[in-house]
């Protein structure tokens, strides 16, 4: 394994392999995964990328749905950063070989989704994070950028308040090592396995969020946890619920009670179309009213063929588990799906941390606010990787005779990810209470303290998924107001004192 590069990404999603692509010209790159290099996220994402294409929308139409979903905190200087810069960069992924959908003239086709006044959506049909990742792994190769995989990255290297590397486990040598880098980039993906139901891969525990969090970097949003509406109640492929898309809904899905009732009308004008946070609140109210486990997703009424061309993952999916969307109601419950916040960056995706860079959904660039805008996540993305690749070719190399403290050794964590998971369902999910925060942060921090300040080898993860509960609990339990994605059952309205970002380090937990 080399001992020093310039650019070192832990992560091999749209985010870390943009930026690789951008930044091979300018220096040596080694990208670091720790299962295989097609696990990530971006893999799964079915919907698309949100960008202006149509001549019905404009830049400002599409900043404008995006700071309303984010309910008053989105920045709005970024979030026009990535609206504008959308359309040419999706343009360049098609260039490139990414096999987008058209229309009968040969024009993306576009569709529609939660929140959008307009139709926006570049899709390659249900499968668009695969076909952009493949697409990306293809060109990385091209590069001749070097991915190693089933790297275990454990800690970051600080010294002198920058970022010069970090630790990992070296599976051949069987050893804690380390490397150097000029520029670290966190691409590490998001939190979803924090919780029991979710529709993110099991390697999504929050590892580059937490690494940076022990390290010093600011930390902000926490509470902002998107619970996708639509996941298949009681299905779960490889440690994850399976997703039914947005766009479902955006070709006519309609969600009902177990009853058959439709019910979205009611919480809001846009009905089954309205921003996430208000379908994932709405479909656990009815769960209660109704005392069910689930409620329904309907699109049996659309064209059978249509749907079977539009979403052939969904539909072939959905048949091995015998239910025929084209013939009947999906039983869907909402998962911890996205998270809207991270570690905090300007608009070049710097963080706090000098060296240090966080890409995607690790990241907290500030464009998703208090909840995101379906279909953004991947444009952010795109957007912010090839900015940060811009800054980075400009940071001078570091010193390479400075002393690097050797771990040969990791102590043996234990492992407390069930339990943590079951109080994150509990008390941390849709729907929160003062006391279900207060019993939260007691048995979590009771968790996190038995980890100390070690580096860990055995059950890495563990500590990681334990540093990313605490993070959330303390950050809920700093909003006492209800906003986007944080509805808490005491304090049901929004507050203009906390029309701000919530911003934690190191210091302020422990």
């Amino acid at each position: 394994m080399l001992k020093k590069v310039d650019f070192l990404i832990v992560g091999s999603g749209i985010a870390g392999l943009t930026f690789a692509i951008n930044s091979a010209q300018y220096g040596q790159i080694l990208i670091l995964t720790k299962k295989n290099r097609a696990d990530s996220n971006t893999n799964y994402a079915q919907g698309g990328i949100a960008s202006v294409f149509s001549d019905a929308d404009s830049f400002d139409c599409h900043i404008n749905d995006t700071i309303k979903a984010g309910e008053g905190l989105s920045h709005q200087n970024a979030v026009k950063i990535m609206v504008e810069n959308g359309p040419k960069l999706v343009s360049k992924l098609y260039d490139k070989g990414c096999r987008f959908t058209l229309d009968d003239q040969g024009n993306f086709a576009l569709g529609k989704e939660g929140g959008h006044s307009q139709r926006r959506i570049v899709h390659a049909k249900d499968y668009t994070g695969y076909e952009i990742e493949h697409v990306l792994l293809e060109e990385v190769k091209r590069k001749n950028v070097i991915i190693s995989e089933n790297e275990i990255a454990l800690d970051l290297i600080i010294i002198d308040g920058e970022c010069l590397g970090l630790y990992f486990f070296d599976a051949n040598k069987q050893k804690i090592d380390y490397i150097l880098a000029n520029a670290t980039v966190l691409a590490t993906g998001g939190t979803g396995q924090i919780y029991l139901h979710t529709t993110n891969p099991p390697i999504a525990t929050g590892d580059g969020i937490a690494m940076a969090f022990r390290a010093g970097a600011r930390v902000a949003n926490m509470e902002f946890v998107q619970f996708h509406p639509t996941s298949v109640y009681n299905i779960q492929i490889d440690g994850r619920a399976f997703l039914i898309s947005e766009a479902l809904r955006g070709e006519g899905g309609i969600l009902k009670t177990k009853n058959g009732k439709p019910f979205m009308d009611k919480y809001d004008p846009a009905g089954n179309l309205a921003p996430r946070d208000i379908v994932a609140r709405a479909c656990v109210s009815e769960m209660y009213a109704t005392k069910s486990k689930y409620v329904l997703l309907d699109i049996s009424h659309v064209n059978a063929g249509y749907l079977k061309n539009r979403f052939p993952t969904i539909y072939e999916t959905c048949m091995k588990w015998g239910i025929d969307m084209t013939r009947e109601p999906i039983p869907v419950i909402p998962a911890a799906h996205y998270t809207c916040g991270g570690i905090l960056v300007n608009t070049w995706a710097e963080s706090s941390i000098n060296r240090l860079f966080a890409l995607g959904e690790c990241s907290c660039t500030g464009v998703h606010g208090a909840n995101r805008l379906a279909s953004n996540s991947l444009l952010e993305a795109l957007v912010f990787s090839t900015r940060a690749s811009e800054r980075a070719k400009k940071i001078k190399s570091i010193r390479t005779k400075t002393r690097i403290p050797v771990k040969q050794t990791a102590q043996s964590g234990p492992d407390y990810r069930l339990q943590i998971k079951e109080i994150m369902d509990q008390y941390l999910g849709v729907i929160r209470t003062v006391k279900g925060l207060e019993k939260a942060h007691e048995s979590i921090g009771d968790f996190c303290s038995k980890y100390g300040d070690g580096i860990y080898l055995k059950n890495a993860e563990a500590r990681n998924v334990a540093d990313i509960a605490m993070l959330i609990v303390k950050s809920a339990i700093m909003r006492t107001e209800s906003r986007g994605l944080h509805y808490i059952r005491e304090y049901p309205k929004k507050n203009k004192k906390f029309l701000k970002d919530t911003v934690i380090e190191k210091k302020d937990i422990r």
